[in-house]
């Protein structure tokens, strides 16, 4: 089955406003996919409702062949035992590293002259990171459509459990969204290159990767 594409706006056609809607301008919610927001679904204008867990990075570079095919297959059964539609979302984040730069400078007015060598070429390197835009992190979701009245209380049973079967997957993390991780999420999806710098709109900043010279979150 392929996975319908679930932040995609409606392609039915909409009808032409009467003389008397002419003079009011369109709300900004009327031009994006979305309805309502609650109870940690996205509400669609055709009335669908989306739920969904967030998966974090798994990296299978240091895997073996063995690991690699129980991490698909995993993975796999859990996605295939969806009976709804259902889409595997990867976003790009963009990752302010001014602070970790800052800390980086601190250290090399400290350091003596050897390792203020090494520390010179690794500034050098993560400068051209930044100056070449992919100082960004990948934030994986699924994502799962149901309709009726009652798709708020199966999302609320359904979505737990699919996110069970993917954290028995040996280091896998996942956890259904919230309307937190929604607001995240979209704003992602809409201003993706202001995501590193601006808050969210209700007001949550997403966390920097690095924060306080060399911490990292």
């Amino acid at each position: 089955m392929r996975p319908p594409s679930i932040l995609r706006k409606s392609t039915a056609r909409t009808p032409a406003p009467s003389a008397g809607a002419m003079s009011s301008p369109a709300a900004a919610q009327d031009w994006l996919p979305l309805a309502d927001l609650r109870d940690g679904c996205l509400v669609r204008p055709d009335g669908a409702t989306v739920g969904g867990v967030a998966v974090a990075p798994l990296s299978l570079a240091l895997k073996s062949e063995n690991e690699k095919r129980t991490i698909i297959s995993a993975v796999h059964a859990a996605v295939n035992a969806l009976t709804v539609p259902w889409q595997i979302l990867s976003l790009y984040r963009p990752v302010d590293l001014d602070a970790y730069l800052a800390g980086l400078d601190r250290l090399l007015g400290d350091a003596d002259n050897r390792r203020k060598t090494v520390l010179r070429d690794y500034l050098g390197w993560v400068h051209g990171l930044v100056r070449s835009g992919e100082a960004v992190e990948r934030r994986y979701y699924i994502l799962v459509t149901r309709t009726g009245d009652s798709a708020l209380l199966e999302h609320r049973t359904a979505l737990p459990a699919l996110a069970e079967d993917l954290q028995r997957v040996r280091g896998m993390r996942a956890r259904v969204l919230t309307d937190a991780d929604w607001r995240e999420l979209l704003f992602l999806a809409f201003h993706s290159g202001q995501a590193a710098y601006e808050p969210v709109p209700d007001g949550m900043r997403i966390p920097p990767i690095y924060r306080g010279g060399l911490t990292v979150d």
